[in-house]
Formats: structure tokens, sequence, C-alpha cells
């Protein structure tokens, strides 16, 4: 038997309270990526510290654009904005103030950023609604150094931002009967996005994302360029079908990936035991099914530590416009 409203009303108490407020704002969600990374390898002590860095700025960020915390929740910040613009133009400058903090591009930290525009009810300094879980969606779909939005919400921009927005298809959300559409927000240089016309905007976004990449593996140099990962990723493995065949024990069948997203060049482990990087400034890192920014050059190891003697050293050298 259906309850009508009334009656569901009287069994939940009455109408809602005086400190409901029911209302339409933009909800985001921004994650510390390779966490678990930092108190492997930094300590609990360290490895807080360094999470309230980024925090503490993320919050910093919110206030300059007119937003409001709601709450943090270990390495991951919820925060609601009056409007979409505002929460977009927020989660560009959030991705920028991580990259340019000379301590945290020292430790390759990246976040991960999702948002969505809709109708909310605030209840004692909380937020709840359908526009709280397709936000928290939109940040589960999104990877390092992403900004991640429903279509919906891309309606709401301006002409400036909407040009800086790439539609991504249609993406389940959990709790919706149909598909929802989604995208993502190109951040690298959104303040020479906005001066662009749309009829440019695909040449431009070319011109602006030009990066290289070079694999040196056994004496042999693999170029890559953005293009050639336009919608496809680099597989490295032991597999004879990957893109970099790395015949070796402890290499796992698909070892690891790498993709361009955003201007960069992102290596993504996938493996049982992990991969060893070792950077040109001596800064060494342990990822295991987690995501790293490759950035000027190093050295990659396939399943055990970086040694020169070994063979099967991949070496990298990234450049970008």
């Amino acid at each position: 038997m259906k309850l009508k409203l009334g009656n569901l009303k009287s069994i939940l108490g009455g109408d809602r309270t005086a400190s409901q407020e029911q209302m339409t704002a933009t909800i985001l969600f921004a994650d510390i990526c390779g966490s678990t990374r930092l108190f492997e390898q930094y300590g609990d002590v360290q490895a807080r510290l360094i999470e309230t860095r980024v925090l503490d700025a993320l919050t910093a960020e919110t206030g300059v654009y007119g937003g409001v915390v709601i709450k943090t929740i270990g390495d991951e910040i919820m925060c609601r904005f009056p409007s979409a613009e505002q929460a977009v133009q927020a989660a560009c400058d959030m991705h920028r103030v991580i990259k340019d903090d000379p301590a945290l591009a020292k430790l390759n930290i990246a976040i991960k950023i999702g948002l969505h525009h809709g109708p909310v009810l605030v209840e004692n300094n909380d937020v709840f609604g359908d526009a709280v879980n397709v936000a928290a969606r939109m940040v589960s779909l999104s990877k390092a150094d992403q900004i991640i939005t429903t279509g919906e919400t891309v309606g709401f921009l301006p002409n400036a931002l909407n040009y800086a927005t790439r539609n991504l298809g249609q993406s389940s959300v959990r709790g919706k009967q149909d598909d929802m559409e989604i995208a993502e927000v190109i951040w690298s240089d959104t303040s020479s996005l906005t001066q662009m016309a749309g009829v440019g905007i695909n040449q431009d976004l070319r011109s602006l994302l030009a990066a290289r990449l070079v694999l040196e593996y056994r004496g042999k140099p693999i170029e890559l360029l953005p293009e050639q990962l336009r919608g496809q990723t680099f597989k490295i493995g032991r597999w004879d079908r990957n893109s970099l065949v790395v015949d070796r024990e402890l290499v796992s069948r698909t070892h690891a990936a790498i993709e361009f997203r955003q201007g960069k060049f992102i290596f993504k482990d996938e493996s049982t035991n992990g991969t060893y990087l070792l950077m040109e400034n001596g800064a060494r890192f342990f990822v295991r099914r987690e995501e790293f920014t490759l950035q000027d050059r190093g050295l990659i190891c396939l399943g055990q530590a970086v040694k020169e003697d070994n063979p099967d050293l991949i070496r990298y050298s990234c450049s970008y416009a």
C-alpha cells in the first residue's frame, strides 16, 4: 500500500525543522591520490602532515570562490558552492595550487575532483540529497589531475568555462535508473581557454597539451606523443600483446599502463608486485595499483627495486610544452 505524503510526515516526525534548508548548490569532492603510498613511504606522522597541508590549501581555495567546507574525511574534502561556475573555478585553482607548491610538487602529490550542481538539503551544517550522491560518483570516476562533472552541470556554466570541457559519454550512477552524461573540465590553462572562441577550441587545446615522452628499453627508444594516446593506453608487461614487453620474473602479465591526461603523462601500476621509480633528483617512489605523474627524467623498474645493472630498466624522458 502506498503511503501518502501526509502519512509519511506523521510517521517520520512531522515537517522539516527550522535547522533544515532546501536550496540549489554545487557539491564538490576532492580526494588526495595515493595517500596509502604516503603512509607507507613517510610514516603516519609525516604523511598526516602532508595530507593536512593539501587539505588546508583546498580549504583556502574553497573560501576564495565563496564556498563552504562541509567536512573532511581522511584524505577527502567535501564542499558546497552557490553556483557551478564558482565550483569549477575553485576546482581548477585547487589543482593549480597543489602543483605550484614546491614541497608538494617534489612529492608528486596529485588530487582528483568530482562535482555536480543540483538541489540539496542543508541540515546542521551537513548536506544531503541527490546532488551529493552524484558528486560522490563523479569523484569516484575521476583520476589523478582530473575534474569530472555531469553534462547537466556543464549546462550551468558560462560559455568561457563551457569551452574548457569535453564530453566523456554516458556513465551509470548508483541510484539513477538511466545513465548520465559526464564531462571533464580541462584546467591546465583555463585562464587562456576563457579567451578562446568556441570555433577554434580543438586546435587550441591540441597546442596547449603538446608534450613528448621518450622511453628507452634495452637500447631501443620509444617516442610517445599525446595524439598516440588519445582514447587508448600504452601497456607494459610480460604478455606479448602489450605495447612494451618486459619478460621477467616479478613482472605481471599486464604490469602497468601510460595514459595522457590534462596535459600530463600518467603512469598507472596495475601489478601484483608494484613499480619502483628513481627520479633524476634522487627521489625514489614505489607505486602499486596507483598512479604517478611522469616528469623530467628517471628510471622505471617493474616488480623490484631500481638497480643500475638491471638490463630491464626502463629509462624515460618527459617534456611539456
